[in-house]
């Protein structure tokens, strides 16, 4: 049954739908005039607002006339209902608009993905039509779920960017003047095991022992210094994370043979260390827009690797796939703790607690608050956490979403490809440093004694993680001044 039944003319000569139930949207009188107190009450540091219910577009028309700074989803029944809704004068004008954007239930979640920049915009407005509401009351129950569980998304992508946004820019910078060409001779007719440092490692790395010659072996950074401890050869290893510790998991640990991929977030202190012992290094990009602007200077692209939710483990699968291996085995990914111990035995953390413990603070008191530092959910001797549960959906997601077939046998998943892989890995590409050095230069010259910036220029969505580190370390910061700070500080750091 569809929502609107019919278009009739208000007494002002405005055109206005009536739902099927008989009940106008607007006002049969003036339309115009009702129109102007929706959304009087919303928060003025919230420049983003969803509408639900188009209609006749005259509220919402209304309220972007008052509030020219903010992007508005308007939020529609269904594609039928838009079309027959567009015949309305008020709705062809603001679907002109580039601040709004008029969509369905259904794809509400992935535009919110796509358009709301906390960084940007702020927080966000949820309105509603209350006629409209009327009339979908379990829709409308719906949608606020939808933008909830959306929001939760997009809440932990942008408290990662608050956290890592200095760390990741510097990185990137630094790494783009390390690229150099490198040799990518992988034997794909091998099956890849991907070595992630779980607590099940103990018991399983003993299979790769029995039949080294059949693994091409991908370890993840954190399994490194296990490998290297049982005398393993790597034929490659895996690192996405910038914080410095990952450097430790490097240092003595590193051959000239391996291929060390590197996201170009990485921690630049662990790419100089592996530099300097090894010209093996590829770098990827997962997803930082500075990496993507860096594309338009370099003379080809950098491979995108997936990693979830940020786990270095999909990474390592994720490299394996593109570099066209048809079996995967992957050993460790136990995405939960076992026996009351986070890591299999050997890894960095072993020797760090160690060193710092004594007769009355033992290492395994470290252990144990690692383990609990967070809620958890304990069966038997499985202790699960939130963030371990969301990696290890992402995980299952990725085979999913690659239709790979997968099973999980003795502690160890084991994946088929249905198709014979090509590799679609990029060799590192030569990089323009100065030339793009020089256009966030130019950028910066002409927004710098501008009161407002609009953010779709390349160079700004490139630092817009880094602004959302600026204005989470000062709060009075608005975006206009936190851009500049940004580009001001990418200059400073490079000359």
């Amino acid at each position: 049954m569809s929502l609107y039944k019919k278009l009739i003319t208000a007494k002002d000569g405005s055109v206005i739908p009536v739902f099927s139930s008989g009940k106008t949207m607007h006002s049969k009188y003036s339309p115009l005039r009702e129109a102007e107190t929706f959304g009087n009450d919303i928060n003025p540091g919230s420049l983003f607002t969803v509408i639900l219910g188009l209609g006749g577009g005259y509220h919402i028309s209304s309220f972007a006339d008052k509030h020219p700074d903010h992007f508005i989803i308007a939020v529609e029944e269904s594609e039928a209902a838009i079309s027959f809704l567009k015949e309305i004068k008020c709705n062809i004008q603001i679907s002109n608009l580039k601040n709004i954007i008029i969509t369905i239930p259904s794809e509400l979640s992935q535009a919110l993905k796509k358009y709301y920049l906390p960084s940007v915009y702020g927080g966000i407005n949820i309105l509603s039509n209350r006629p409209w509401h009327e009339e979908n009351k379990e829709l409308s129950d719906q949608i606020i779920k939808t933008i909830n569980e959306t929001l939760k998304e997009i809440s932990r992508d942008y408290s990662v960017q608050c956290h890592f946004g200095l760390i990741w820019q510097k990185n990137i910078l630094s790494n783009l003047k390390t690229l150099s060409k490198t040799n990518l001779n992988i034997d794909t007719d091998k099956t890849a095991a991907i070595i992630a440092a779980g607590p099940s490692l103990d018991s399983t790395i003993d299979r790769i022992l029995s039949d080294r010659a059949k693994y091409y072996i991908i370890a993840t950074d954190t399994a490194l210094s296990v490998l290297s401890k049982r005398k393993i050869k790597i034929d490659a290893a895996v690192s996405i994370d910038g914080q410095n510790i990952s450097y430790k998991h490097f240092v003595g640990n590193c051959s000239q043979e391996t291929l060390f991929i590197f996201d170009l977030q990485a921690n630049l202190n662990a790419v100089n260390y592996v530099s300097s012992i090894s010209d093996k290094i590829l770098f990827v990009k997962s997803g930082h827009p500075l990496c993507t602007l860096a594309e338009k200077y370099s003379t080809g692209s950098f491979t995108e690797i997936t990693s979830g939710a940020g786990t270095v483990t999909i990474a390592a699968i994720d490299f394996a796939r593109k570099a066209g291996f048809k079996k995967f085995e992957v050993y460790g990914a136990d995405f939960s703790y076992i026996n009351n111990k986070p890591y299999t035995k050997g890894t960095y953390l072993d020797i760090l607690y160690r060193y710092d413990e004594d007769k009355t603070f033992p290492a395994e008191n470290l252990f144990t608050h690692l383990l609990y530092r967070t809620e958890i959910n304990k069966k038997e001797n499985v202790i699960h956490t939130e963030v371990l549960d969301l990696y290890k959906s992402t995980f299952i997601d990725w085979i999913n979403t690659n239709n790979l077939k997968w099973s999980f046998e003795n502690d160890i998943y084991v994946i088929n490809s249905p198709a014979i892989n090509k590799s679609s890995l990029c060799p590192n590409p030569v990089f323009n440093f100065s030339a793009f050095i020089a256009d966030i230069k130019a950028v910066y010259e002409k927004i710098k004694n501008l009161k407002r910036i609009e953010y779709s220029d390349p160079v700004i969505i490139s630092i817009l993680p880094y602004v959302s580190y600026l204005r989470t370390k000062n709060k009075e910061i608005s975006f206009e001044n936190a851009v500049k700070l940004a580009l001001s500080n990418v200059l400073e750091y490079n000359f």
